[in-house]
């Protein structure tokens, strides 16, 4: 094994060892707070959000001419969450709907472009609706006007943007490297989904929360 290949494997090792050692702080909460910065700040306030929003970037680099069309899937998608968020439209466990999509997105790497593209992006689209209404759940907790709302909205999705972004450039950047890198993320992205599946499933039985 020449010294790349040593130090790819060890860059991935580490990748999955930071992964698990977050599983503690997967979905801690948001802030109390509707601003450009809660905004911001909001796809960093748990690992499920930041990994599915880089890794959308990544496999849309990574498998379609057309890099720019899985971040606008799930930017609508979230879009749409939010509203519904904001109409009081209830999606029950939503919080399932978002480890499913850590799943999910990882099983898209794995099997690459094996299905319809359409069908993929429209389930691109529902990973945004997930995410997007558990950004929302803060706007019900109190009054908030209108453009302290937009404000919020703005700061979500510019971070959301940059978030898809950095994971195509990752893509551009590591080349010959990336379909090694998309198996390892992949698989661990699936994994990773499945303990957040099964802490939520503890959760619900022992009706406690996450």
């Amino acid at each position: 094994m020449n010294i790349c290949m040593k130090k790819l494997c060890i860059s991935s090792i580490a990748f999955v060892g930071i992964l698990f050692s977050s599983l503690a702080f997967a979905h801690p909460g948001h802030e109390l707070t509707v601003s450009f910065m809660s905004g911001l700040l909001h796809p960093f306030s748990g690992l499920d959000h930041l990994l599915v929003i880089v890794l959308v970037g990544f496999w849309s680099a990574f498998v379609l001419k057309k890099i720019w069309l899985g971040p606008c899937f799930f930017i609508l998608g979230m879009f749409f969450g939010v509203l519904s968020g904001l109409s009081g439209l209830y999606l029950n466990f939503f919080e399932f709907g978002i480890a499913t999509s850590v799943i999910a997105i990882g099983l898209l790497l794995l099997i690459k472009n094996q299905y319809s593209t359409k069908a993929i992006l429209s389930l691109i689209g529902a990973f945004g609706v997930f995410h997007g209404y558990a950004h929302a759940e803060l706007f019900s907790s109190a009054s908030y006007g209108f453009p302290l709302i937009t404000e919020d909205m703005a700061g979500l999705f510019l971070a959301t943007g940059i978030l898809h972004l950095s994971g195509a450039i990752a893509v551009q950047f590591l080349k010959d490297k990336t379909t090694i890198i998309a198996r390892v993320t992949g698989f661990a992205s699936v994994i990773y989904g499945w303990v957040l599946l099964s802490q939520l499933s503890f959760a619900l039985l022992g009706g406690t929360s996450v």
